[in-house]
C-alpha cells in the first residue's frame, strides 16, 4: 500500500434537513399531532456526503463524486461541501434531475414526519461518461475507493462494473456500502459492508454468528470479495475474511439514540484506516468505536477522530511505520532501541525484559506481531489476547515509547526502515540468531542480549491453566 492517505467516495448524495418544533395538541381535523415549528432548521450532507465528511473527520483527505440537479437544494449541497475541511468534490449537474432531499420534522428529538423529494431514475449515458471521466482522473491520486450506494440512480450496473474494474487494475482497495439487494452488482470489490437485512434478506429468523459466517463465505466465493463486514446495530460487527481470519466485535455504544448514519461511520473509518496504512483489524475496531459514538448522537452526524481518541487514550503510542518515521526525524540525537515479540498474556518476564531494554536506550520501540503473524508462528489457537488489547496493555508502560504492529513473521522490514542503534533480544538467543543482526552493523548499531527472568513465559502460563495448577 502506498501512503497517499486519500479516499475517493462515489455515490448518491443527499440533503438531510431537520426542522424542529413542539407538539402541544392533536389536530381537530384529523387524529394527527400539530407541530408548531421553531426557527431551528438544520441542513447537513447525507448519503455519500455523510460518508465523505466522516472520512474527513477521521483526518483523511477525501474526493467526493456524485450527481446533483439544477435546483436550490443542489446549490445548498455545493455550499455544504465547500465547508468541509479536507474535502474536494466533483458534483455533476443533471439538469433534468432534482437534488435528493430528506426533510425530517422533529419534536424533542422524536421524528414526527419525513418528507422525501427525489428522482431515482438511473442516470443517462452522457452523465455516466462524465462521472467515469472524473473518477478516472482522481483514481491515481487515491489509494482507497468507497462506493456509497443509496439506490438513487447514480450507480448503474454498467458504471459499477467499470469503476470496480478500473480500481482493481490500479491496485486500489474497494469498499462498498450496499443497498442493492443483488450483491452481485458489486462483484470483485475488496470489502463489502452490509447490515443484517442486506446480508440475509427479509424474514430471516434465528440469526447467529454461524449463519452470518455461512452466508458471508458463500458471497466471498461467488462474488470474489476479500472481506464481508456485517454491521449488526446494537450487537456490533462481524468480519468474515477470505483468508479465514474471522472475528466478531461487540458494540461499543453506551446509549443508542439514533442509528441513522452509523453504517456510514463504519465505512468511513475503515476507509480512513486503510488509507492511513493502519492495520485492518485495528481499523475495524476503531470503526466500531466510532459507530458507538455516532448512535449516541441525533440525526446525521460526524464522529471526529479526536472523539475516538478519548475512548482509546491508552493506545496513543501505537503508530503506523510511516508516522513513526516522521517522529524519528525529530529524535536524531536519541539512541533508538528496538525489540519485538507477540507479548501474549503479558507477565513479569516481559516487564523485567522491557525495563532493562529501556535503561540502555533513549527511545524504545516495540514491534508487535499482529494476530495473523502470531497465528503463523504459534498456531491457530494463538494469540489468547488480540492485538488491540495487547497494544493497549503495552501502551500503559512508561518504559515503552512507541509500538508498531507488523503482519510479517519477522520484523526485518521494520528494522531496515527504523535503523535502530540497538536491537534487544533475550539471552536465550545467540546474537547470530537475532533477526537484523547483519543489517544493523551497516549503520553502526549492535545487538544487545537481555538476561531473561527464569521460569516466566506465556507458554508455561497456558500450560498451567490447561492443567489447572
Amino acid at each position: 500500500m502506498n501512503s497517499l492517505e486519500k479516499v475517493i467516495c462515489i455515490g448518491d448524495i443527499i440533503l438531510d434537513c431537520y426542522s424542529a418544533g413542539s407538539v402541544e395538541r392533536i389536530s381537530p381535523e384529523a387524529p394527527i399531532p400539530v407541530l408548531k415549528l421553531s426557527k431551528e432548521n438544520r441542513e447537513v450532507l447525507g448519503g455519500s456526503g455523510n460518508v465523505a465528511r466522516n472520512i474527513c473527520a477521521a483526518e483523511t483527505k477525501c474526493h467526493l463524486i456524485s450527481v446533483i440537479g439544477d435546483d436550490s437544494d443542489s446549490k445548498k449541497i455545493i455550499s455544504l461541501c465547500k465547508k468541509v475541511k479536507s474535502l474536494s468534490f466533483d458534483l455533476i449537474v443533471d439538469k433534468g434531475r432534482c437534488a435528493t432531499k430528506k426533510h425530517r420534522f422533529v419534536s424533542e428529538n422524536q421524528q414526527i414526519l419525513r418528507v422525501d423529494n427525489e428522482d431515482v431514475t438511473q442516470i443517462n449515458e452522457k452523465i455516466e461518461k462524465k462521472i467515469l471521466a472524473k473518477f478516472t482522473k482522481n483514481l491515481k491520486k487515491s489509494n482507497v475507493v468507497v462506493i456509497s450506494d443509496y439506490q438513487k440512480g447514480l450507480l448503474t450496473k454498467n458504471l459499477l462494473s467499470k469503476i470496480i474494474k478500473l480500481s482493481n487494475q490500479a491496485g486500489k482497495v474497494i469498499i462498498v456500502d450496499p443497498k442493492n439487494v443483488d450483491l452481485g452488482y458489486y462483484k470483485n470489490s475488496t470489502i463489502i459492508t452490509p447490515n443484517l437485512k442486506e446480508l440475509l434478506g427479509v424474514g430471516q429468523n434465528d440469526i447467529n454468528e454461524l449463519k452470518i459466517e455461512e452466508v458471508s463465505k458463500k458471497l466471498i466465493k461467488v462474488y470474489g470479495f476479500k472481506s464481508v463486514i456485517t454491521t449488526k446495530g446494537s450487537d456490533g460487527i462481524s468480519v468474515v475474511r477470505k483468508d479465514g481470519h474471522n472475528f466478531h466485535i461487540p458494540s461499543k455504544a453506551q446509549e443508542v439514540f439514533d442509528v441513522s448514519g452509523a453504517g456510514d461511520t463504519v465505512v468511513s473509518y475503515i476507509a480512513s484506516g486503510i488509507a492511513r496504512n493502519e492495520d485492518f483489524v485495528s481499523s475495524v475496531e476503531l470503526a466500531n468505536e466510532a459507530a458507538g459514538i455516532a448512535v449516541g448522537k441525533f440525526g446525521t452526524a460526524i464522529v471526529a477522530r479526536s472523539e475516538t481518541r478519548k475512548k482509546e487514550i491508552t493506545n496513543y503510542k501505537v503508530h503506523s511505520i510511516e508516522n513513526l518515521l516522521v517522529e524519528l526525524k525529530n529524535l536524531k540525537s536519541y539512541k533508538i532501541g528496538f525489540t519485538n515479540g507477540c507479548f501474549d498474556l503479558i507477565h513479569q518476564g516481559h516487564i523485567d525484559y522491557l525495563r532493562k531494554a529501556k535503561k540502555q536506550c533513549d527511545f524504545l520501540i516495540v514491534g508487535l506481531n499482529s494476530d495473523n503473524s502470531v497465528k503463523q508462528l504459534k498456531g491457530l489457537s494463538r494469540p489468547i489476547i488480540n492485538q488491540f488489547e495487547r497494544s493497549s496493555i503495552l501502551s500503559s508502560f512508561e518504559f515503552i515509547d512507541s509500538i508498531v504492529i507488523f503482519e510479517e513473521s519477522t520484523p526485518i522490514n521494520l528494522i531496515k526502515k527504523i535503523k535502530p542503534k540497538f536491537i534487544f533480544k533475550g539471552d536465550d538467543y545467540k546474537k547470530s540468531q537475532v533477526v537484523g543482526n547483519i543489517e544493523i552493523k551497516k549503520w553502526g548499531g549492535s545487538v544487545i542480549l537481555i538476561k531473561c527472568t527464569k521460569n516466566k513465559s506465556t507458554s508455561k502460563i497456558i500450560e498451567r491453566i490447561k492443567n489447572g495448577t
